[in-house]
């Protein structure tokens, strides 16, 4: 396997234009963040997704990159849906003990503009913190400032053990 996975790298490495280069390099940073243990996820890592948490609230980051584009060259809805998912989800979980998990039940989205710049920030707070149930709002914003997207999910408390 390591030897077939060696000839399509090459493959790929030689036949590779500057975007792909650039995308192959943000893939390979990503999982050596998930095999040193900076992320918990290969979505995280191949997304090179920063975070900040406190108790109330949390911002998960990402750069703007072919990577995360649709089919217009524009950052794809799917990723910025996903972000605020993982934002909302970071926060709904840190306040949890061991043996408890939240699990999103819903997630809805106001789609607002157009990404552009360097990062695209997900930043999440708690609209209600219950302890079966939780909703919390999502907002993403490029580094301009401006507003991309809206968000409000739900979230159940389950046991994990």
């Amino acid at each position: 396997m390591k030897q077939e996975l060696t000839n399509r790298f090459n493959k790929i490495l030689n036949e590779a234009s500057d975007q792909d280069l650039h995308i192959l390099d943000q893939l390979m940073e990503g999982l050596q963040r998930k095999q040193n243990e900076e992320t918990s996820t290969y979505l995280s890592s191949s997304l090179l997704l920063e975070r900040t948490v406190t108790d109330t609230s949390c911002t998960v980051t990402i750069p703007i990159t072919p990577y995360i584009y649709n089919s217009l060259g524009i950052p794809h809805g799917g990723i910025l849906a996903g972000i605020m998912d993982t934002a909302m989800g970071i926060l709904a979980n840190q306040s949890l003990t061991e043996g408890f998990a939240a699990v999103t039940t819903n997630l809805s989205i106001n789609y607002l503009s157009i990404g552009t710049g360097d990062q695209i920030h997900a930043t999440a707070q708690y609209a209600h913190k219950g302890k079966r149930t939780m909703v919390i709002e999502s907002v993403v914003t490029d580094n301009t400032g401006r507003k991309l997207a809206i968000a409000t999910g739900s979230f159940f408390v389950v046991t994990t053990s």
